[in-house]
């Protein structure tokens, strides 16, 4: 019988796992990429050092419009298989305090190298700097156009990637071709992403870093939270937890609805026990100002901002003349600091991709295409994004080596 011929549209993560999948099996495997080589996008990921998982992988660290589907994929592919897949092609994980796992060398060059070697120990061929421009359907496999030239093969996996990062090959082409051919798709937006403010001290607080519980609120509704470094900016505010809570925010500012964020600075006490902090404190510290009176207990950049949002002019007042509302004024900004959220960064300066190709157009246990038999849809270009932290290149891997698999199984004729 003769080899499959497998085109692998996209050599990012999830094309190039897919591509050693097929390619061990014994499919005859074509990578088409775009860029002028594989796997730019994963050489910036993690800050060069390449998060490639984490230890947390879980189905509720995963944002979709139908979840259920994703389900089975995330629980059958786990970060200790995926540890073992890439131990057992050289990389020798290591797993840091939050629990993101890196490889041992700290280099993002090394999974792309390890992949790139073993898919080329089985045959697997590159074809870079090539757009595919058209896919369509025949009656024995797919005709695949690109700029260059027009190739057959029996299956193809589609694994080019969201909008996020055209410069390392992602610009949505993928998934404006599937769209043509009729698949349904959610909006997308970017996700993972720096937001906007019209907080009026974010100049004199830019660069300051500050661990909070942060709070994504629509009206008086609490949306999401999450705890982490917080990073003022002058633009407005990133670091993790904004980065986490981003992508709700984003679908929020498109549906027309007003949203702001909320930081606690003292999430371990309640408003109670902080008005008892604060009056001990202003009564030892009697002879203190106000100002000089929150040395020790905030950072001192943030204390002329948080009187200010107290509305508290007078910063050589005694303390002791700070009255009981005043003090819960204070209390406020320390426990629920409002933060609006204006905007939010573009394509080019997000992380990842919100929405993509409906879960529903594939088969959760294939990644096969419910409407043409032999189309494999994987990775970002799909309904679904992770937190930060290697989810999203997790989801790449577990979506990219159950394409391969299957895309180069003989149990079928495409």
């Amino acid at each position: 019988m003769k080899d499959i011929k497998v085109g692998i549209v996209g050599g990012g993560a999830s094309g190039m796992i897919a591509a050693v999948a097929a390619a061990r099996n014994g499919a005859e495997v074509v990578i088409i990429e775009r860029m002028d080589r594989v796997g730019k996008k994963l050489l910036a990921t993690g800050n060069g050092r390449c998060n490639y998982t984490n230890i947390f992988v879980s189905p509720d660290r995963y944002h979709s419009a139908n979840l259920d589907i994703a389900l089975e994929i995330i629980n059958s592919f786990s970060t200790y298989d995926a540890q073992d897949f890439f131990r057992g092609i050289g990389i020798e994980p290591y797993t840091d305090e939050t629990g993101k796992v890196f490889p041992m060398s700290l280099q993002a060059s090394s999974v792309v190298d390890v992949l790139r070697d073993e898919y080329t120990r089985f045959g697997a061929v590159e074809r870079c700097s090539e757009n595919v421009l058209k896919i369509e359907k025949k009656k024995n496999g797919f005709k695949v156009e690109t700029d260059r030239e027009i190739s057959t093969f029996d299956r193809v996996i589609v694994a080019a990637g969201g909008k996020v990062g055209a410069k390392f090959g992602s610009d949505g082409s993928g998934l404006e071709i599937l769209e043509k051919k009729g698949y349904k798709s959610n909006e997308t937006y970017p996700a993972l992403v720096k937001v906007k403010s019209d907080f009026p001290y974010l100049k004199s607080l830019k660069g300051f870093k500050i661990n909070c519980n942060l709070s994504l609120f629509s009206g008086s509704d609490c949306l999401e939270s999450d705890f982490g470094e917080v990073l003022f900016a002058d633009y407005g505010i990133s670091g993790p937890p904004v980065l986490q809570l981003s992508g709700r925010a984003v679908k929020e500012i498109k549906s027309g609805k007003k949203v702001h964020f909320e930081l606690d600075f003292f999430s371990e006490m309640n408003k109670l026990q902080m008005y008892e902090l604060l009056e001990n404190r202003f009564l030892t510290l009697r002879h203190k100002s106000i100002r000089d009176s929150f040395i020790g207990l905030v950072h001192k950049r943030f204390i002329i901002p948080l009187l200010k949002e107290s509305n508290i002019d007078d910063f050589n007042q005694k303390c002791t003349k700070i009255n009981k509302k005043k003090i819960y004024e204070i209390i406020g900004n320390l426990k629920s600091l409002k933060i609006n959220v204006l905007d939010y960064h573009s394509w080019n300066e997000a992380q990842v991709t919100g929405g993509g190709i409906i879960l529903e157009s594939i088969n959760a246990d294939t990644m096969e295409s419910k409407d043409e038999k032999g189309l494999y849809i994987t990775g970002e270009i799909l309904d679904l994004y992770g937190d930060c932290g290697g989810f999203n290149l997790h989801w790449a891997w577990a979506t990219g080596i159950r394409a391969g698999n299957h895309a180069s199984s003989s149990s079928f004729s495409a």
